[in-house]
């Protein structure tokens, strides 16, 4: 079988897109989870990382038609692959393996010491590729829900509790970069631009004793995160909080919450939410403080 790899094209956007959902939910419906979906959307952060970090997009080609696609992106010294996708037809033939060949150079490129990938945590062929690759368990990850038909203060009151909604200006730049990186161990301004600019969050910088100490990050579709917090500050008052001032205009809130954040995750049993999916983190070697932090995404952490 001829495969073609090169870097991606504006013009591929809408094949990586197919790409992503039909693998996606080929794994669901083997590994016995809900398949259904309202609406394939296209994900803004292709054309993002495309316009941002090209040398880390890669599609694969068999007699003109995009059949894979691969996604990575650079933090400082820290290299994420945040897509690999196979159409079911072409897995299993070495595709997955080389496009993951040629974006972890990009990683070599850039001088990356850490690397790390989440991925689906009952999908053994993923796993096998990257401990192949040097990436090793390190987090446990489940995606959490709750119905909008829940207890508590509306969603709509008492905003006021939020100091300030970050609009990026420099100062809060360099607080975003700062917690950041107690956090995470990097500064990722290109996410949080990301964020707020191609998908219109809501964004909050929390302060806690005078000095900014948190931010999180809430969506009109329910999604709670990213959202980190430094270590004094009252984590499960704050994500509380959080969760009151979620919108309700979506079905379903959902935290992507890191199996070592035990505060997190006892406090949304106790709010009622319940375990969606399970991931899993794995990377060259831990990093960071997760246990003060809740994902975005499988593709953004």
């Amino acid at each position: 079988m001829a495969i073609t790899y090169r870097p991606a094209a504006e013009h591929d956007i809408r094949a990586v897109s197919d790409v992503y959902w039909a693998s996606l939910l080929d794994a669901y419906q083997r590994h016995g989870f809900d398949a259904q979906q309202d609406t394939l959307t296209v994900n803004p952060f292709y054309a993002f990382a495309l316009r941002e970090e090209p040398q880390g997009f890669f599609v694969a080609e068999h007699k003109g038609k995009v059949v894979a696609s691969s996604i990575s992106w650079v933090r400082g010294s820290f290299w994420f692959l945040s897509h690999l996708f196979v159409l079911p037809d072409f897995q299993g033939k070495g595709i997955g393996r080389s496009l993951l060949e040629r974006t972890m150079n990009y990683s070599r490129i850039a001088n990356c010491t850490h690397r790390a990938v989440i991925t689906m945590a009952f999908n053994p062929a993923s796993i096998s590729l990257y401990l192949k690759n040097g990436l090793f368990p390190a987090e446990d990850i489940y995606l959490m829900r709750l119905g909008t038909q829940r207890e508590g203060p509306s969603p709509g009151k008492r905003r006021e509790t939020f100091q300030e909604a970050i609009h990026l200006s420099k100062q809060q730049q360099e607080d975003l970069a700062a917690i950041d990186r107690e956090i995470l161990g990097t500064s990722r301004e290109g996410h949080h631009r990301f964020f707020l600019t191609d998908r219109m969050a809501t964004g909050y910088l929390i302060r806690y004793r005078g000095r900014p100490a948190a931010y999180a990050y809430l969506w009109p579709d329910g999604r709670i995160g990213p959202m980190a917090a430094l270590k004094d500050v009252p984590y499960r008052d704050l994500l509380k909080l959080i969760v009151r001032h979620a919108g309700d205009d979506s079905r379903f809130l959902t935290l992507m919450i890191p199996g070592s954040n035990h505060t997190a995750l006892e406090t949304a049993f106790s709010l009622g939410f319940t375990v969606r999916m399970p991931y899993v983190l794995l990377a060259s070697e831990r990093f960071g403080s997760l246990d003060r932090y809740l994902f975005h995404s499988p593709g953004l952490m």
